[in-house]
């Protein structure tokens, strides 16, 4: 790890105007990774080896995210890591604007949106005795998920069962009694920002300030 965080040097002489953006520490690869990647510590090491080797981040891997490759590595490999300031094309989602702050997405390696905190309310939906898939769109796995009545009279609601399947990263799954119609709640507590997009995505790659963590 590097012993000193300079950003910016200005001075007479040999030194003079010299500048760095960004602060580089040097990781070995737990993986194939691509340059611009989100890189997260590699939680199957054992020991310090934890956060000596880095892999693409996943979504799971949010609040392990280092910071963005400068070079593609396969496993064993060193990659060098942009672990504060300035990285010129870090991976992105479709449609990330200048300014936008980011974190790990559902895909390894990218940066999306942060979320900060989410919350998806669904519109009516009547129950077919059937698991029915119900379309989120928090990006990840929601930290918590659950179907309420849409009528809370118990009159005209009557009992129904609500049978919870194994939700996604793009669907709440539930399986619930024929004709009791019902709302799903979906949140993610994910999606602290780890990088802010200094330019719009093209071609899935933007500039980006990574947010120095150590």
């Amino acid at each position: 790890m590097a012993t000193s965080t300079l950003i910016q040097f200005l001075g007479p002489g040999e030194g003079a105007a010299t500048s760095n953006r960004a602060q580089v520490e040097t990781f070995l690869a737990g993986g194939t990774i691509a340059a611009g990647d989100a890189v997260a510590f590699d939680l199957s090491k054992t020991g310090a080896d934890k956060v000596l080797y880095v892999i693409e981040a996943t979504a799971a891997a949010k609040a392990l995210i280092v910071g963005i490759a400068k070079n593609g590595a396969v496993a064993g490999e060193k990659v060098e890591v942009v672990v504060g300031g300035y990285a010129a094309d870090a991976d992105v989602a479709t449609g990330v604007t200048a300014g936008a702050q980011l974190s790990g997405s559902a895909t390894a390696g990218r940066l999306g949106l942060a979320s900060g905190g989410s919350v998806f309310l669904s519109a009516p939906i009547t129950g077919t005795g059937a698991a029915q898939n119900t379309a989120h769109g928090l990006g990840v796995v929601p930290d918590l998920v659950f179907a309420i009545p849409d009528n809370l009279n118990v009159v005209t609601t009557g009992q129904y069962t609500v049978t919870t399947g194994v939700h996604t990263s793009t669907n709440a799954i539930f399986t619930v009694t024929t004709n009791k119609v019902y709302r799903v709640v979906a949140v993610s507590f994910a999606g602290t920002p780890v990088a802010t997009a200094l330019s719009a995505e093209s071609s899935n790659k933007a500039a980006v300030w990574v947010h120095k963590k150590f």
